[in-house]
């Protein structure tokens, strides 16, 4: 009995210290955003190649590094990056980048979601396949790893193993509106508003 005890509290012990141990992807807070190139799949880009670091240059910006399609990787982003979209004063560009092994699949993907992208935000896929750019230092056992920068360094990064919007949208908004000159965090039905009114819209027709 003794022996099942201590057995239970080390294994205990490995799976708590295992869940605590902090989850790195990408440049780290107060380090430097390098420029990469990748295939732009919206606007009037799309097929080209588009440096978003240096289109952007020193202002707040945010990226979005896209390692594994799920439909909650999916809700998160589309919500943060409509949050976005929203600051003014000073506006901050945001990006997001899939990660791919396959260019040619990514391309006619992107085709059939396209309608789904957020306005005003530049969608591409990394040339560098599921690593991504090699500068970036990317975790590939993560869905998303965001991050958010201002003058060229990162203010923000969180790399999210399983994307949940009410855990991680307040934290990554609170990152935005800190990058674009403070004031309010909204509440987290900001970003779950319009989704409510489909699925209202939904039961109204049944």
């Amino acid at each position: 009995m003794l022996r099942y005890v201590t057995l239970l509290t080390i294994a205990t012990f490995v799976s708590t210290s295992q869940a605590e141990r902090p989850i790195f992807s990408g440049p780290q807070i107060g380090e430097p955003l390098p420029a990469f190139s990748a295939e732009s799949v919206s606007g009037k880009n799309r097929g080209e190649m588009v440096d978003f670091i240096k289109e952007v240059s020193d202002g707040p910006m945010m990226i979005v590094f896209f390692h594994e399609r799920t439909r909650p990787a999916f809700g998160l982003t589309n919500a943060i990056a409509k949050f976005a979209n929203t600051r003014k004063d000073p506006a901050i560009k945001s990006a997001v980048v899939f990660l791919t092994e396959d260019p040619t699949e990514m391309r006619k993907w992107t085709k059939n979601v396209a309608k789904h992208f957020s306005p005003n935000t530049t969608y591409a896929f990394s040339p560098d396949g599921k690593e991504g750019p090699g500068k970036y230092g990317l975790n590939r056992n993560v869905q998303l790893t965001v991050l958010v920068g201002d003058q060229g360094k990162v203010t923000g990064n969180f790399a999210i193993v399983q994307p949940q919007l009410q855990v991680d949208g307040p934290k990554i908004m609170k990152a935005i509106v800190d990058a674009t000159g403070g004031g309010e965090v909204p509440d987290i039905s900001v970003l779950t508003q319009g989704g409510a009114r489909m699925r209202a819209k939904r039961s109204e027709k049944k």
